[in-house]
Parts: structure tokens; C-alpha cells; sequence
């Protein structure tokens, strides 16, 4: 069969349960007792343990299978939560990383040795499953038994031995459990799915539908097995008991939304509650083989005894205010209104809204060109709606900046122990929103700084305490909007940034004079660490002081029409801030004009335009200047910038006064022509090396004209 068509879903959900396990892993490490953190790690590894064995990846299968082993024997309190668990698991994590790296680009998924992690994985469930239950075997089958009830037997004992009104017979336990969801206004309910004949992957198409039932319930059930399900053993149907706190008909709904699903025949689950008390007695019996069963056989248990334990938290969690039944309501309809698009086709969207933008500019000079006032009018109405429709294809294209930040609570994981510190990562405003071609290209800039941070910024524990503060040093990553743009700020409580020390280091490298570094205030000095090879690193480290990190965060930024910049004092912190524009495809622009060619300047880097006399331009140490408003700000002449040969002497002089960072400047040219929004057009291959010019648009007219880099031109 021909799993090509499902590899982008294969490998954009296998990288989804990743950060999901490395997510929970890193929330046990901090929490071992919290057993539904368990259950979601252990719920992500059987999901992509069926998903690789049912792409026939079975190296990948093989190692998530080892973990899973483990996973259930943590959960069911079979082994205790270790430092030494936790760090295999995520080398594990590591591990099926690059494997499904190697997958993505084309490579044999056996490329990475995993042997030696199969094996202590394996050590650690046989070594350890048989050490605990070992030493008091009578003792502890009991409470365990206990523990896996969702309640005491007298409380469920009228419905504990009932007769269901499905076609499948239930064990006690999940009696026991439906009649707690029953209790907190949830459901069970009965699912009986057919695939269409001209289904090719009935594994895939299973997977889909257990993915979509976990958006709205929790399933304690199949038959088929699971194992059955990855392994297409079993014909065209198969049924699922179900707990879940919305209607049928959105179980119905979510099912038959997959496509290939030829029916879903959905059941509430009730039971004859005439059976005596008496019959409850039989119920705990099943339950000491159930808790000793990992230990003679720890494969891969059917969804029926993987699941149990979900569910039975997930009733008492919703008799709390604003439990179960709402949540679940609100997770399903997330999940039933997103759709998953491929970014290509955004690309080609935003580049159809770009030319239907530029037309509509065209139209605007034909109707005043030709004063037709009905055309004006249809235009008037045109303008709103593309403005509207630019508005939805822009928020279309923005993603959070969770997709960023969600990586770095392990980097930061990591680096905290290979330094031996203590460092707390907080994490703000994730839920910000960028254009996703700005998303892509921001991860690499902010890892340098929390880098940097973490390895310049941060004092070991013992220097902290001596200087009066806490241990645990803090570290914040926090992002907000301002205006058009989104600021993403990195902050720590270390110990800042010495001006004097970067004034020498300045001098040293032969960056500055010692007269040029002593003329600089504080800030302008601090600065200095954006520029090309410089570092205060006294060794080099494989965590930052190559002297390749804040020039490289610079340009990458400033490539995205961003800026960063730095505040700090000394023994109280640093923050370092990056600021970038929400969209780099439509923007608002000042078009001027030099000579005979137009050239457009983004709105968001002017601050003013004036007109001036000659005589009203100055000069101050062979450059030229002017006064604006007790502020001296220094000219950049385009004709002399541009080498475009000067035609007349002007009796006015047009300057736009613009800013990048702190940095002034004003841009004399001869034609202020007007505010005009603009496609953003790149240069191509040919012109790349073009640094004043961030790209070209179209104007209304036909003609091209190309847009200044501010950043570029200040600095």
C-alpha cells in the first residue's frame, strides 16, 4: 500500500506529539505525582508508536514501544519516578527526532543507532517492574487494586454487575468508570465505525478517528484491540466505548468528517440497574491480575487497558465549576472549525491579494485621471472590501509565537545542568500572533540570547547568594504587541552588562580609539556587542562566546525589518527586546522621488517630513546636519547615496526624517509624492547583494519602484 500520501500528516503530527512529550516530561521532572501528566505523556507515545508502525517505520515503532513500557509501569506506580528515567526518556525524545528528521529528508530511519537506549529502556521495566511488587506481593495487590478503582465498590454497586444496552459486553471497571462520567454529567457511549470499501489504509484511517475522539473524550476501549487497529487486523468495522461530555451527534459529526468513514452509529451507554449489591462482590477480582500484568507481560496492551486510568480522573475533574462537559464542548468545536493548509498555498494567496491590491491602485489613477465619478464610487466600495480581505488572508497567515517558544524550556533544561545553575524559565504572551515567514526565521536569533543569558547572564548559585540573591536565578521570554509590530523580549536577573569592561574589549579588538569608546554614554557602549566578532567571553564554550552570536541575532532581525536593542545595569539584569513588524508582505509606504525615479520608504520607519532651505542645512565635522526641534539629526543626500548624477540646483528641499532603533536621519529628496500601501516584492538571487534596498513593489502605473532599508542606511 502507498503511504506517501499520508507522510505530511505523519510527520507534522509526529513533530506535534514531540513537543507534546517533551512538554510533559519536563512538567513530571518538576511534578512526579501528578499521574494525568503521566497519562498524556504515556496517550502521545502510543499515538506515535502506532503511527510509525503504521507507516511501517518500525525502528521508530520499536524504541516508542520500549517507552511505553515504561510509561505504564510509572503510571501505575509499578516503578517510582527517577532523575535517571526522566533523562533516558528524553534522549529517547532526542533520539525519534532525528529519526523522523532523517524520515523528512528522504533518509533511512535506521541512521541513528538506538540499540543502547532499546536495551536500558528495557533493563529499566525488567529490572525495576519486578523489584517492587516482589518484596510484599500480598500486600500491595490489594491497595494497587484499590488505587486503579475509580471509587469504592458500594458506591457503584447498583450498576457495578448491570447489563449495558450495547452489543459488547464491559468489564467491571469500565462499568465502574461510566457510571462515575454519569455522576459529573458526562456520557459513555457506544461507536460503532464503518469504513468505505475503497479504503486503502484502514490503519490510517482508524488512527484519525481515535486522534478525533481524544479532541472530545477519552476512550477506554476498542475492539479490535489497538494493536489489531495499527495492524489492519480486523475487516471494515470496528467499535469504541467512549466517555465524553458532548451530544452524539458531535461524535457522529467529528467521525464522519474523515474521509473514507462510511458510517458512525453512536449509542449512549445505560445499564439494568436491578442486579443486588451482592453480585459487586466479584468486581476486585479481576483487578490484581490487571495491576500484576505489566510484570509477566509488559507488550503493548489494548486501548482497554491503557486508557482506564484517564477516564477516571477526568469525571472528578468535572465536578469541579467549568469541568468536563464544557470543555469538552470547547475543545471540540476548536478542533472542528481549524483546518490544517499547507503554507505554499498562503504564499500564493497573500502574492493574488498583492496583485489585487495593485490593480485596485491602478483603478484609483484611471478614475481620477479621467474624473469618472461612478468609478470613484465602485472603488470607494472595492477599496473596503480588499482591505477587508487582506485583513482575513493577513490573520490566515498568523501563527503563535508558541511555535517558537515551546522549544526552549528543554534548551533551557539542558544548559542548566550542563552549567551546573539554577535557572527558573518564564514564559509570557505565547499566544501573540506573527506571519508565519517571520515565525520561521526568529527561532535561531532568540535561542542565541536566552543562550547568552543563561551562560554570560546568570551568576553561578554561590555568586548570587553572596551578592544577595536568590539561588535560582530568573529568566523571562515574553512577547506583547505594540502597534504594528510584536515585541519579543528576553530578560534575566544576572549580572548585566559592564560598560567599562565592553569600552576595553572595544578597544582591544581595535573596533573603536580610546577617545572614540570614552565619548559614548553607557547605552551606545553596551551596543557594542551587536557588532561582527565581538565577545567579552574569556574561554570559549559549546554554549555561547564564539563572538558570533549578537551580530548574527542583528542581521537576521534586521533582515526580518526588525530591531533589537539592549537595556541592562550592572548586578540587576539585562533585556534584551526585538522588534518586528506583524506582516512582511502588504505595508504603508511614503513614496518620494530623485531625479526621475520613485523610491518608497515604510511608514513605520518615518517620523516626520518637512521642507527646508538650503541655507537651513548645516555642517558639523564634514557632515552635513539640521536643527529639528533643538535635535541634531544628520543628512543623507539620495542623489550622493544613490551616485545619480545631479541635475539642478533646488530653491526647497524635501526631507523625510526617519529611524531605525535610536538612530536618526533625513532623507533629502526632491518630490514628496504620497502615502500609498504597497506589495513588498523580493528582489530575486541577482540583486541580493543590493543591502540599501529591502525589496521592490509595483506601483498603479506600471512602473517598479524600490523600497528603502532604513536599518541598512543609518547604520
Amino acid at each position: 500500500m502507498d503511504t506517501n500520501q499520508y507522510m505530511d500528516m505523519f510527520l507534522d503530527e509526529s513533530h506535534e506529539h514531540l513537543q507534546s512529550l517533551n512538554d510533559g516530561l519536563l512538567g513530571l521532572e518538576d511534578n512526579a505525582e501528578d499521574l494525568s501528566i503521566l497519562n498524556e505523556i504515556f496517550r502521545n507515545a502510543h499515538t506515535l508508536k502506532g503511527m510509525s508502525a503504521t507507516m511501517g517505520y518500525n525502528k521508530i515503532a520499536e524504541l516508542t514501544h520500549e517507552m511505553e513500557d515504561v510509561l505504564d509501569m510509572l503510571r501505575k506506580e509499578q516503578l517510582a519516578v527517577s532523575g535517571d528515567i526522566i533523562d533516558t526518556l528524553f534522549k529517547c525524545i532526542d533520539s525519534l527526532e532525528q529519526m523522523i528528521n532523517n524520515v523528512a529528508n528522504g533518509d533511512p530511519e535506521d541512521l541513528i543507532d538506538v540499540s543502547d537506549l532499546v536495551a536500558k529502556l528495557s533493563s529499566i521495566s525488567k529490572g525495576d517492574a519486578g523489584a517492587k511488587p516482589a518484596a510484599k506481593p500480598a500486600a500491595d495487590a490489594a491497595p494497587a487494586a484499590a488505587t486503579a478503582a475509580p471509587a469504592p465498590a458500594a458506591a457503584t454497586a447498583p450498576v457495578a454487575g448491570g447489563v449495558a444496552n450495547i452489543p459488547v459486553e464491559l468489564s467491571d471497571t469500565e462499568h465502574n468508570i461510566i457510571a462515575e462520567a454519569t455522576k459529573s454529567g458526562m456520557r459513555g457511549i457506544y461507536l460503532k465505525v464503518t469504513l468505505a470499501e475503497t479504503c486503502l489504509l484502514k490503519s490510517a484511517r482508524s488512527y484519525m478517528v481515535m486522534n478525533a475522539l481524544d479532541e472530545i473524550g477519552e476512550v477506554i476501549r476498542t475492539l479490535p484491540p489497538a494493536e489489531d487497529l495499527e495492524q489492519e487486523a480486523f475487516e471494515r468495522s470496528f467499535e469504541v466505548i467512549l466517555i465524553t461530555g458532548v451530544e452524539e451527534e458531535a461524535v457522529q459529526n467529528a467521525v464522519m468528517s474523515i474521509s473514507e468513514i462510511e458510517k458512525a452509529e453512536t449509542q449512549i451507554i445505560k445499564f439494568d440497574a436491578t442486579p443486588a449489591p451482592a453480585q459487586a462482590a466479584p468486581a476486585p477480582a479481576p483487578q490484581p491480575s490487571a495491576s500484576t500484568a505489566p510484570a509477566t507481560a509488559p507488550a503493548p496492551a489494548p486501548a482497554a487497558e491503557h486508557k482506564p486510568s484517564a477516564p477516571a480522573n477526568k469525571p472528578a475533574a468535572a465536578a469541579h465549576p467549568g469541568g468536563g462537559a464544557n470543555a469538552a464542548n470547547q475543545k471540540k468545536s476548536h478542533a472542528g472549525q481549524s483546518v490544517r493548509v499547507d503554507i505554499e498555498k498562503l504564499d500564493t494567496l497573500m502574492n493574488l491579494m498583492g496583485e489585487l491590491v495593485i490593480n485596485k491602485v491602478r483603478l484609483e489613477q484611471i478614475g481620477q485621471t479621467h474624473r469618472l465619478s461612478e468609478l470613484t464610487e465602485t472603488l470607494e466600495q472595492m477599496d473596503r472590501v480588499t482591505t477587508d480581505l487582506q485583513n482575513i488572508v493577513m490573520k490566515v497567515r498568523m501563527v503563535p509565537v508558541s511555535q517558537v517558544f515551546n522549544r526552549f524550556p528543554r534548551m533551557v533544561r539542558d544548559v542548566t545542568k550542563e552549567l551546573n545553575k539554577e535557572i527558573n524559565l518564564t514564559i509570557e504572551g505565547e499566544e501573540t500572533e506573527l506571519d508565519r515567514t517571520v515565525i520561521d526565521e526568529i527561532g535561531d536569533p532568540i535561542m542565541h540570547l536566552l543562550r547568552n543569558s543563561l551562560d554570560h547572564g546568570i551568576e553561578m548559585p554561590d555568586e548570587r547568594e553572596a551578592k544577595g540573591k536568590p539561588r535560582v536565578g530568573e529568566v523571562g521570554l515574553i512577547a506583547r504587541h505594540e502597534g504594528n509590530n510584536v515585541v519579543i523580549m528576553v530578560t534575566d536577573d544576572g549580572k548585566g552588562i559592564d560598560a567599562d569592561v565592553i569600552r576595553r574589549k572595544a578597544v582591544e579588538k581595535g573596533l573603536y580609539t580610546q577617545d572614540e569608546v570614552d565619548s559614548m554614554d553607557d547605552s551606545d557602549a553596551v551596543r557594542i556587542v551587536f557588532l561582527p566578532g565581538f565577545s567579552t567571553a574569556e574561554k570559549i564554550s559549546d554554549i555561547s562566546g564564539r563572538g558570533v552570536g549578537m551580530d548574527v541575532v542583528r542581521s537576521k532581525i534586521e533582515s526580518l525589518s526588525g530591531q533589537v536593542d539592549v537595556e541592562t545595569h550592572v548586578d540587576e539584569g539585562s533585556v534584551f527586546k526585538i522588534k518586528l513588524p506583524l506582516t512582511l508582505a502588504i505595508i504603508q509606504a511614503m513614496l518620494v522621488q530623485v531625479q526621475n525615479e520613485m523610491y518608497a520608504i515604510p511608514l513605520a520607519s518615518i517620523d516626520s517630513t518637512l521642507s527646508v532651505q538650503p541655507t537651513d542645512i548645516r555642517t558639523v565635522q564634514n557632515n552635513e546636519v539640521i536643527v529639528l526641534r533643538g535635535e541634531i539629526i544628520p543628512i543623507i543626500r539620495m542623489e550622493e547615496t544613490l551616485m545619480v548624477p545631479h541635475v539642478r540646483d533646488s530653491h526647497e528641499l524635501f526631507v523625510v526624517v526617519v529611524h531605525a532603533g535610536d538612530s536618526k536621519a533625513g532623507i533629502v529628496v526632491d518630490k514628496l509624492i504620497g502615502q500609498q500601501e504597497i506589495v513588498i516584492k523580493t528582489l530575486g538571487n541577482l540583486f541580493m547583494g543590493l543591502k540599501m534596498f529591502s525589496g521592490a513593489t509595483v506601483l498603479g502605473d506600471g512602473r517598479v519602484a524600490l523600497i528603502l532599508d532604513v536599518a541598512t542606511m543609518l547604520n
